[in-house]
């Protein structure tokens, strides 16, 4: 967790960077300058995790309010960067704290139209840390230090931008996938929640995990959990279960990062739960095979909304 940290963290740091590195790709500017430029963007590049918790000053992390807090700021700067338009400036250094907010926007809940909502928002594709992120960014900022041909330089950050923008799509495909896929795979009642996520928190263990989907499916009678490993390819199954009885599907608004959370209150604490094994759909129902903790099968029947269990000699 402690590399991951630091790699989160190493994610904001480069993203001021890199912003800096695209706008002022083209301007001759000396190595000293280019230090400066690049530390005060780093440095406001984590700014908002400094202004205070989301959840306590959920302004830090709203591109209205950060964004109208940046305009007198960058004019100051632009007292002493004379050089340099304030346009310039502007996309430089307000855009390295409104990129924080948007990485995290990709990562976790952010109240990023606060105060004109005080809801969280995300777009969950990647897992803060990701290095498929931010090496592309180290590689086009290192191109910016170095004396790098201003043609080469520009083939290199734009390949660079290209391709973080390419691999956010194909998570954004992944994530589309399995927000239509699951609900056809699967037998679900009106009730259920389908939540798909980056992996993360004690789930990646190797790069590769990083470019994987996970999902979470909460319906009153099931629960489904696995993952997607690539765009297009097939779901890969770490839990189908189906309960015996009926619970409730709660959503709730004290979730992570202030989202909604979904869980299902089981109707008893000791209640039964069998691994399915096989599941067949022809609407309006549906069927599943299933088994219990020694083997045998149970069947259930999906019928006016919810699942009963047959019984077979």
């Amino acid at each position: 967790m402690t590399i991951i940290l630091a790699m989160h963290v190493m994610t904001h740091l480069l993203t001021g960077s890199f912003i800096v590195s695209m706008v002022l790709m083209r301007k001759g500017i000396s190595f000293k300058e280019k230090v400066v430029l690049l530390g005060l963007a780093s440095f406001l590049g984590i700014v908002p995790d400094l202004l205070g918790n989301r959840y306590v000053s959920p302004w830090s992390h709203s591109i209205v309010v950060m964004g109208l807090v940046m305009v007198p700021i960058v004019f100051i700067f632009k007292l002493l960067l004379k050089k340099y338009s304030y346009i310039q400036l502007y996309l430089c250094l307000a855009g390295s704290v409104l990129g924080h907010i948007l990485v995290d926007y990709l990562g976790h809940g952010v109240h990023l139209i606060y105060p004109l909502s005080s809801e969280a928002y995300t777009l969950a594709l990647i897992y803060l840390g990701d290095p498929t992120v931010w090496v592309p960014m180290l590689v086009g900022v290192t191109s910016f230090v170095l004396p790098v041909p201003v043609s080469r330089r520009r083939v290199l950050s734009m390949g660079c931008a290209g391709f973080i923008v390419i691999y956010l799509g194909l998570k954004l495909a992944m994530l589309i996938q399995l927000e239509q896929e699951l609900p056809r795979k699967f037998t679900l009642t009106p009730q259920a929640a389908v939540q798909v996520y980056p992996l993360g928190d004690n789930q990646v263990h190797k790069l590769s995990d990083f470019w994987k989907m996970g999902f979470d499916v909460i319906d009153s009678q099931r629960r489904v959990l696995g993952v997607l490993a690539v765009p297009g390819g097939g779901i890969l199954l770490d839990a189908n279960l189906i309960y015996a009885t009926k619970g409730d599907v709660v959503r709730s608004n004290s979730g992570k990062d202030g989202l909604e959370y979904v869980y299902r209150v089981p109707p008893a604490e000791d209640e039964a739960s069998f691994k399915v094994s096989g599941e067949s759909r022809q609407e309006p129902e549906g069927k599943i095979v299933a088994r219990d903790r020694e083997g045998n099968a149970r069947y259930f029947i999906y019928k006016d909304g919810a699942w009963a269990e047959e019984q077979r000699e």
